[in-house]
């Protein structure tokens, strides 16, 4: 019988995003951000890296992506940053991100002692084309996986990465089992 982790489903809002961004989870992007600001002279033009995907993955590619799954059977790591666009959800189902907030290693040293708690976790309920929430960067070995809520057609949405870039599939089940509530 697999441990079940009650899990607290909470909205894409400010505080989780925020939250998300000072564990080194996530950057997001968003308009007016001052750190990503880039001091320049009037009349000239720059361009400057946020950070640089790893030349060993390839180049970068734009992947559109279709969730129609109600459980977290794809939970995994990237070993490289990647992109989420959440552009589009018209009358779709809703479209939960579930978010280790440890990284790879310390989550599989936990899962391997049994010790992972819900704690350990965020599901967060996405939000679709709200340009402070919507678009931001997973870190890399930090593992998240989808699944969908509700009625409606499969949730779709984007993703940047590079064209090489592994997804590194991470032991859940059926050791445990994510039970959503909220």
């Amino acid at each position: 019988m697999p441990e079940q982790l009650i899990i607290k489903l909470v909205r894409m809002d400010e505080a989780n995003m925020a939250m998300l961004e000072r564990k080194g989870v996530i950057t997001r992007l968003r308009p007016s951000r001052e750190d990503h600001r880039l001091s320049i002279s009037q009349g000239t033009g720059k361009g400057d890296h946020i950070y640089r995907s790893d030349e060993k993955y390839g180049g970068h590619s734009l992947i559109r992506c279709a969730i129609d799954n109600p459980e977290f059977t794809a939970f995994a790591t990237h070993p490289d940053n990647e992109e989420f666009l959440l552009l589009g959800g018209v009358g779709e189902k809703k479209l939960v991100l579930l978010v280790a907030l440890i990284n790879r290693e310390e989550y599989l040293h936990k899962f391997e002692n049994r010790t992972l708690s819900a704690a350990d976790f965020i599901a967060v309920e996405c939000v679709f084309n709200d340009p402070e929430l919507s678009f931001f960067v997973m870190h890399k070995n930090f593992p998240h996986g989808e699944c969908v809520l509700g009625p409606g057609k499969p949730s779709t949405f984007y993703v940047t990465e590079s064209a090489r870039l592994p997804l590194d599939k991470i032991p859940f089940g059926p050791t445990y089992e994510i039970i959503l509530v909220r």
